[in-house]
């Protein structure tokens, strides 16, 4: 290094030695002089980091209120430029830490909002499957819906059906083939895409 520019850098280092200790006794024209110095420096390196511009702008806000609140700690005999790079870095991470928990709480409010959504649905869904599938059964002959009640609804047996009728158990499930066609093909007809939601109910299964 020449003569010259170590006259320069030393120069440097004593006029911010003096602007710092200017701040520490509070002088706010010294705060100015320094905000102007190294507010460049702090938004490179914040932008860098985080690699959004409205991010470094707002962490050079925050780390100069920093420095001002925390002015009376300042070790003139240190490093400025570690001092505020150091001080930059412990920013942007609590605003990324910060930005990850407000995401993270987002995307879990999203979540149970979706998931409210989904049961409400899912409620009027079975409610109105259930009207569709009572009006199937009042449409059965009265045998075929009696039969039909007793294994859905009692959940008794064709063998246990056919003791109680006094009939045979074939009947019984030659009766349960029919009425659950009949119904399946009512829902189909009469609950448009609830149909689909059906298709793999137990109620249209004959056994």
């Amino acid at each position: 290094m020449h003569y010259k520019a170590m006259q320069v850098y030393s120069s440097e280092q004593l006029e911010d030695k003096d602007l710092l200790i200017k701040l520490r006794e509070g002088d706010e024209l010294a705060f100015v002089k320094i905000y102007n110095q190294y507010r460049h420096k702090i938004h490179t390196y914040a932008y860098q980091l985080s690699k959004s511009t409205d991010v470094a702008e707002e962490i050079v806000q925050e780390v100069f209120i920093r420095i001002w609140q925390k002015r009376e700690q300042i070790n003139v005999g240190l490093s400025f430029n570690g001092y505020i790079k150091k001080i930059t870095l412990n920013h942007v991470l609590n605003h990324l830490k910060k930005i990850s928990r407000e995401k993270s709480l987002q995307e879990e409010v999203f979540q149970l909002i979706e998931v409210s959504h989904n049961r409400t649905e899912d409620e009027l869904l079975e409610k109105e499957l259930r009207k569709i599938y009572a009006e199937a059964i009042t449409q059965l002959p009265a045998q075929k819906k009696l039969i039909y009640q007793m294994s859905r609804t009692e959940e008794l047996s064709h063998e246990e059906i056919a003791l109680k009728l006094n009939i045979s158990r074939n009947t019984v499930k030659n009766h349960m083939v029919e009425a659950s066609r009949f119904v399946r093909e009512y829902v189909r007809k009469n609950g448009g895409i609830i149909c689909f939601i059906m298709a793999s109910s137990n109620y249209f299964h004959s056994n």
